[in-house]
């Protein structure tokens, strides 16, 4: 066995995609190494491995228990494989980033001696569909297993409470964060350049990247001369490809793919919308647009409506209403001053409210690896014990 002199958590992630959750892994690993704590990664399956050099180069550990895509028998290869990696680090702590596959990690955790046991909760299949109730069961097994399920927003503790039947108790609203600095002032846009509209989000169904598609053709059919980037990738791609061509919009909107250089594209942009679906469970990308200064427009759903203190950070138009979303957009655009004084507004808010230090204390301190004497980071943007002194929005 490894024996570490550091306290030492085993994160478990789906893959190292360069993408949402496995991104704030990573900053969340970063933190903690500062701060004398250990995170060991272990991904579901092999590929992506987007941020592998990244990892590699903090020197934090890194496992792949390349689980089959189907079939029971990989709930028992979860349980061993965490079982092994506990033993081998001595980890005192078990962090999932999966929810509802966190109960077969706590099983084997809770075996090998792990002490704390906590897990990620963002996205949840939407209640009513053919895969709920067999999520909902596998997180009741989980519940004498896991010491606390950590919620991404309000919104989405509140639907756990509801749908899954776990006592708000064995919740805690830990935000996701942002670990980017803006760098200095934007620069107004050139009334003679068209208006650049971006939105960053994984190309799968509880976005909306279609009402966005749609309003740009409302927006060119008024002559209004834009262009719109929609950074990201995923299995819906070919379906907006064929929405782009249909509307005839080929010329004004283009799918950039993955992306590594999110900020410098952020800083390219005069707005940014962020369309989703009410089963959305924070939007990170919405934060870091904040951060950079951007205005944004997003839909009115529970965790958009969180970040955005209900409309105060931002504009929210209703779900699914291109037609809205366009008239916000050349509302928007019509009115430069205001929307740079509720961007900088936004942006002071999202500094402190969703900093990764604040962030990587609420984990350890949930876990118990939060050291006695715990360097201060004068790169953190907030005192990371500074969070019961902000405002609680949508608990």
């Amino acid at each position: 066995m490894t024996s570490m002199s550091k306290p030492t958590v085993l994160i478990a992630l789906t893959s190292l995609c360069a993408e949402g959750t496995p991104v704030l892994v990573l900053d969340l690993c970063r933190q903690w190494l500062v701060w004398g704590i250990q995170p060991v990664v272990v991904t579901l399956y092999d590929e992506p491995r987007d941020l592998e050099p990244e990892l590699r180069s903090l020197k934090v550990p890194l496992h792949s228990l390349t689980l089959p895509a189907q079939g029971y028998r990989r709930y028992g290869q979860l349980a061993v494989g965490i079982y092994r990696l506990v033993r081998q680090y001595r980890a005192q702590a078990l962090l999932s980033m999966p929810f509802g596959w966190h109960t077969f990690m706590a099983a084997g955790a809770r075996l090998a001696g792990v002490q704390r046991v906590a897990a990620h909760v963002g996205n949840y299949p939407p209640v009513g569909s053919p895969s709920f109730s067999k999520f909902r069961q596998q997180v009741q097994w989980g519940r004498s297993l896991t010491d606390r399920l950590l919620c991404c927003s309000g919104y989405i503790q509140a639907g756990v409470v509801q749908h899954f039947g776990v006592p708000e108790a064995e919740t805690q609203v830990v935000y996701n964060a942002c670990a980017w600095e803006p760098e200095g002032d934007r620069l107004p846009r050139s009334v003679h350049q068209p208006l650049t509209i971006g939105m960053v989000a994984r190309l799968e169904i509880h976005k909306d990247q279609p009402t966005l598609i749609q309003a740009a053709q409302r927006l060119k059919h008024q002559g209004i001369p834009i262009q719109v980037q929609l950074i990201g990738e995923g299995s819906r791609r070919a379906e907006y490809e064929a929405l782009v061509a249909e509307l005839g919009l080929e010329d004004c909107v283009t799918l950039l793919g993955m992306r590594r250089d999110i900020p410098d594209v952020l800083r390219q942009m005069d707005l940014f919308v962020f369309a989703a679906k009410p089963d959305e469970g924070f939007g990170i990308a919405l934060v870091e647009a904040m951060v950079m200064g951007v205005p944004v427009v997003a839909t009115q759903v529970g965790a958009c409506c969180e970040v955005l203190q209900d409309g105060d950070l931002g504009w929210l138009v209703p779900p699914g209403n291109p037609d809205r979303l366009a008239e916000t957009i050349r509302y928007v655009a019509n009115h430069p001053d205001q929307a740079q004084a509720v961007a900088k507004k936004a942006q002071d808010v999202a500094q402190h409210l969703f900093a990764i230090a604040t962030m990587a204390r609420d984990y350890a301190t949930v876990l118990n690896i939060l050291p006695e004497q715990m360097p201060y980071d004068r790169s953190s943007r907030a005192d990371p014990g500074s969070r019961a002194q902000w405002p609680s929005f949508g608990r």
